[in-house]
């Protein structure tokens, strides 16, 4: 037989039960409220970008030059640039330890989205350099300026550039966490870094890239989470793992190195 409530017991059960649904409906609410904001947030950011890079190309009176490293941030913010100049010079530094995956992806997005693109390069053998002066370690970071820093600084001097666009984000290590849209530099000759995307998170870059259907770095599908110099000591043993995974050629030739690589010494 059906077993039924009477009219007090169902009473009752509505009080106990009305606290519950309240909770859960206000915690429905505010999850909702808070995936508003996020998006508001999030759209107010992607216009902010593109008011910096409209207001610095005022500033320096004229289009100015956008720094790709063929990463996830620097992608974004071509992309973002290049709504605002389509004919946009990009600068991509080949540190020449570049993963072949990297050259590659900046030569195929060169192709398919046109833009003006100059390459710049130490005119040093990077492996001639790490004999002569070890490998970099965290405190002595002695190939970043000769390597990264110097060939990109000296064409944009060479062409009377005042300014650059990066990607450069404050997420991206705690040595940038003060970083702001514009800086300035304090030694002469002046280059002024321009920071579009500075206070986004790496959850608003991929958003933006998956919005967008931007074709990103294939490295990342591999695990990579950063695709720079591929023997760079300041990546952990796990960097090196993945490599000997993906890309066995290169690891065996750093593994017969000498002076041998810090990281390959536990292999």
């Amino acid at each position: 037989m059906p077993c039924y409530m009477t009219a007090e017991e169902i009473k009752m059960r509505k009080q106990t039960l009305q606290p519950l649904f309240k909770k859960i409906h206000n915690i429905h609410l505010e999850n909702e409220i808070k995936k508003c904001n996020k998006r508001l947030f999030y759209d107010f950011k992607v216009r902010q970008a593109m008011k910096i890079i409209e207001e610095a190309n005022k500033i320096f009176a004229g289009s100015i030059p956008i720094a790709f490293s063929g990463g996830k941030d620097s992608l974004v913010v071509l992309h973002i640039a290049m709504q605002v100049n389509p004919e946009i010079t990009v600068i991509y530094n080949n540190t020449t330890v570049e993963f072949p995956d990297t050259l590659d992806y900046v030569r195929k997005l060169q192709l398919d989205w046109g833009f003006n693109l100059y390459t710049t390069k130490s005119k040093m053998p990077f492996f001639k350099a790490v004999k002569e002066k070890g490998w970099a370690t965290h405190e002595n970071r002695w190939c970043c300026k000769p390597y990264k820093d110097q060939p990109a600084f000296e064409f944009l001097v060479s062409q009377g550039y005042e300014a650059e666009i990066t990607g450069t984000t404050r997420t991206e290590s705690i040595f940038r966490r003060s970083l702001s849209p514009i800086k300035i530099p304090k030694k002469e000759p002046r280059i002024v870094r321009v920071n579009p995307i500075y206070d986004w998170n790496e959850w608003e870059v991929w958003k933006y890239i998956k919005e967008n259907e931007l074709p990103y770095n294939p490295l990342y599908d591999m695990g990579y989470r950063r695709i720079g110099c591929w023997c760079c000591p300041i990546n952990g043993p796990s960097h090196y793992r993945r490599l000997n995974r993906t890309h066995p050629k290169l690891f065996n030739f750093l593994s017969t190195f000498d002076p041998p690589h810090p990281h390959l010494q536990t292999f």
